[in-house]
């Protein structure tokens, strides 16, 4: 339940002034009450994202309704059209947060996605290094090239990882770490 305020009109003209006099007292009043009453039954029935999508079929609905309950007064409804529909402000900010919410979980599912296609890639690149020990030295090459061009004072030394350290640069490593420590 969601109180809204709508903003509709109805057009319509007397065709028999004689009944229009004889059958009801005030016929443009009662055809205005008539109108609202007609509104909210209709309304009323609907939900929400339909009132603010399908306009046109409410407005038919009613003229249909106005018509029958006009006829006997010498009233026929000519058109119906439904102007504006205003929410609370409270209500659009509620809807607005849940927008909100549904926008950051795809950006979520998104992002997941994303990084599960990166995380296939690193695997496949790392299958084609691991095939040829020559293509991980190139690697570092082109990582040291990558540092260097961006003129910055970072010194790196691309050691082996994950099994591939030989004697040599365990003793290289060993001999850099004393260094550090007796400094």
């Amino acid at each position: 339940s969601v109180t809204v305020a709508v903003d509709a009109v109805v057009y319509f003209r007397v065709f028999d002034p004689v009944i229009s006099i004889t059958n009801v007292e005030d016929a443009p009043k009662s055809t205005q009450l008539l109108a609202a009453t007609s509104l909210r039954n209709v309304l009323g029935t609907k939900s929400l994202q339909e009132i603010l999508s399908d306009r046109e079929s409410i407005a038919q609905t009613m003229q249909a309704a106005l018509d029958e309950g006009t006829e006997c007064w010498g009233v026929r409804v000519e058109r119906v059209e439904v102007k504006d529909v205003r929410l609370p402000v409270q209500l659009q900010r509620a809807m607005a947060a849940e927008a909100e919410a549904a926008r950051e979980a795809r950006a979520k599912v998104i992002a997941a996605e994303g990084e599960q296609k990166a995380s296939r890639a690193l695997k496949d690149a790392a299958d084609v290094i691991m095939q040829s020990p020559t293509a991980l030295q190139l690697r570092y090459l082109q990582t040291l090239t990558t540092i260097a061009s961006e003129k910055n004072s970072t010194i790196v030394f691309p050691i082996p990882v994950m099994g591939m350290i030989s004697g040599l640069h365990v003793e290289l490593m060993q001999a850099a770490i004393g260094t550090f420590q007796t400094t």
